[in-house]
Protein backbone atom coordinates (compact mmCIF):
# COMPACT_ATOMS: atom_id res chain seq x y z
CA UNK A 1 0.00 0.00 0.00
CA UNK A 2 1.25 3.43 -0.94
CA UNK A 3 1.33 6.15 1.75
CA UNK A 4 1.89 9.74 0.77
CA UNK A 5 4.73 11.07 2.88
CA UNK A 6 4.93 14.54 1.43
CA UNK A 7 1.95 16.71 0.62
CA UNK A 8 2.22 18.96 -2.35
CA UNK A 9 0.73 22.41 -1.59
CA UNK A 10 -2.55 22.98 -3.36
CA UNK A 11 -2.82 26.63 -4.34
CA UNK A 12 -6.64 26.44 -4.47
CA UNK A 13 -6.85 25.27 -0.85
CA UNK A 14 -4.58 28.11 0.22
CA UNK A 15 -6.62 30.62 -1.76
CA UNK A 16 -9.94 29.48 -0.30
CA UNK A 17 -8.48 29.58 3.21
CA UNK A 18 -7.26 33.14 2.59
CA UNK A 19 -10.68 34.11 1.27
CA UNK A 20 -12.36 32.75 4.43
CA UNK A 21 -9.93 34.69 6.62
CA UNK A 22 -10.52 37.94 4.74
CA UNK A 23 -14.31 37.48 4.92
CA UNK A 24 -14.08 36.86 8.66
CA UNK A 25 -11.94 39.97 9.09
CA UNK A 26 -14.32 42.26 7.22
CA UNK A 27 -17.65 40.68 8.21
CA UNK A 28 -18.01 43.03 11.17
CA UNK A 29 -17.59 46.08 8.92
CA UNK A 30 -20.12 45.11 6.30
CA UNK A 31 -22.96 44.14 8.64
CA UNK A 32 -24.24 46.57 11.24
CA UNK A 33 -24.09 44.96 14.64
CA UNK A 34 -26.12 45.84 17.69
CA UNK A 35 -24.34 45.49 21.01
CA UNK A 36 -27.13 46.45 23.38
CA UNK A 37 -28.16 44.52 26.44
CA UNK A 38 -31.88 44.03 26.46
CA UNK A 39 -34.57 45.02 23.99
CA UNK A 40 -33.98 47.64 21.32
CA UNK A 41 -35.68 51.03 21.75
CA UNK A 42 -36.53 53.48 18.98
CA UNK A 43 -36.25 57.11 20.15
CA UNK A 44 -38.04 59.79 18.11
CA UNK A 45 -37.75 63.57 18.44
CA UNK A 46 -41.14 65.01 17.45
CA UNK A 47 -40.35 68.73 18.05
CA UNK A 48 -42.82 69.08 20.97
CA UNK A 49 -41.98 65.74 22.60
CA UNK A 50 -39.83 62.63 22.58
CA UNK A 51 -41.34 59.21 21.90
CA UNK A 52 -39.72 55.88 22.84
CA UNK A 53 -40.98 52.58 21.42
CA UNK A 54 -39.81 49.08 22.39
CA UNK A 55 -41.03 45.55 21.73
CA UNK A 56 -41.46 43.76 25.06
CA UNK A 57 -43.40 40.58 24.30
CA UNK A 58 -45.02 38.95 27.28
CA UNK A 59 -44.60 41.95 29.58
CA UNK A 60 -47.53 43.61 31.31
CA UNK A 61 -47.92 47.10 32.73
CA UNK A 62 -47.38 45.83 36.27
CA UNK A 63 -44.04 44.29 35.22
CA UNK A 64 -42.58 47.69 34.28
CA UNK A 65 -41.23 50.67 36.23
CA UNK A 66 -40.53 54.04 34.60
CA UNK A 67 -38.55 56.82 36.33
CA UNK A 68 -38.38 60.25 34.72
CA UNK A 69 -36.22 63.27 35.53
CA UNK A 70 -35.85 66.42 33.48
CA UNK A 71 -32.58 65.03 32.09
CA UNK A 72 -33.77 61.58 31.02
CA UNK A 73 -35.65 58.39 31.67
CA UNK A 74 -34.98 54.93 33.10
CA UNK A 75 -37.10 51.90 32.21
CA UNK A 76 -36.88 48.75 34.34
CA UNK A 77 -38.85 45.57 34.21
CA UNK A 78 -38.88 41.82 34.37
CA UNK A 79 -40.78 39.02 32.72
CA UNK A 80 -41.07 35.67 34.42
CA UNK A 81 -41.65 32.50 32.46
CA UNK A 82 -43.37 29.89 34.56
CA UNK A 83 -45.14 26.65 33.75
CA UNK A 84 -48.87 26.62 34.51
CA UNK A 85 -49.99 24.86 37.66
CA UNK A 86 -49.85 21.07 37.28
CA UNK A 87 -47.69 21.08 34.13
CA UNK A 88 -44.03 20.25 33.72
CA UNK A 89 -41.70 21.87 31.22
CA UNK A 90 -40.77 19.69 28.25
CA UNK A 91 -38.83 22.37 26.39
CA UNK A 92 -38.10 26.02 27.26
CA UNK A 93 -37.06 28.47 24.55
CA UNK A 94 -38.52 31.63 26.07
CA UNK A 95 -36.16 32.97 28.69
CA UNK A 96 -37.01 35.20 31.63
CA UNK A 97 -36.19 38.81 30.78
CA UNK A 98 -34.89 41.59 33.00
CA UNK A 99 -34.35 45.03 31.49
CA UNK A 100 -32.84 48.26 32.76
CA UNK A 101 -32.31 50.96 30.14
CA UNK A 102 -31.60 54.66 30.61
CA UNK A 103 -31.75 57.47 28.08
CA UNK A 104 -30.74 61.12 28.21
CA UNK A 105 -32.03 63.76 25.83
CA UNK A 106 -30.47 66.87 24.28
CA UNK A 107 -33.14 69.10 25.87
CA UNK A 108 -34.94 68.97 29.21
CA UNK A 109 -38.19 67.03 29.51
CA UNK A 110 -41.18 67.86 31.69
CA UNK A 111 -41.67 65.00 34.18
CA UNK A 112 -45.34 66.03 34.51
CA UNK A 113 -45.99 65.45 30.77
CA UNK A 114 -45.13 61.76 30.52
CA UNK A 115 -47.37 58.91 29.40
CA UNK A 116 -46.47 55.24 29.13
CA UNK A 117 -48.67 52.57 27.56
CA UNK A 118 -48.13 48.95 26.65
CA UNK A 119 -50.38 47.34 24.09
CA UNK A 120 -49.87 43.88 22.61
CA UNK A 121 -46.29 43.81 23.88
CA UNK A 122 -45.28 47.21 22.46
CA UNK A 123 -44.24 49.82 25.01
CA UNK A 124 -44.72 53.46 23.98
CA UNK A 125 -43.50 56.29 26.21
CA UNK A 126 -44.17 59.93 25.34
CA UNK A 127 -42.23 62.68 27.12
CA UNK A 128 -43.15 66.34 26.64
CA UNK A 129 -40.30 68.82 26.33
CA UNK A 130 -40.08 71.67 28.81
CA UNK A 131 -41.46 74.93 27.43
CA UNK A 132 -38.29 76.90 28.20
CA UNK A 133 -36.14 74.52 26.11
CA UNK A 134 -38.32 74.50 22.99
CA UNK A 135 -37.12 76.55 20.02
CA UNK A 136 -38.90 79.85 19.67
CA UNK A 137 -39.53 81.77 16.45
CA UNK A 138 -38.73 85.46 16.49
CA UNK A 139 -40.11 87.91 13.96
CA UNK A 140 -37.49 90.10 12.36
CA UNK A 141 -38.58 93.74 12.18
CA UNK A 142 -37.40 96.31 9.76
CA UNK A 143 -35.57 99.26 11.31
CA UNK A 144 -37.15 102.10 9.34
Amino acid sequence: MFTQLFRRPDSYDDLSQLQRQVEALFSGWTRPQRHVAGPAFDVFDESERYRLVADLPGMRAEDLEVEVTEDGITVRGSRKVEAPEGFSVHRREREPLTIARSFTFPSKVDPEQVTATIQQGVLTITLGKRADTKPRSITVQSAA
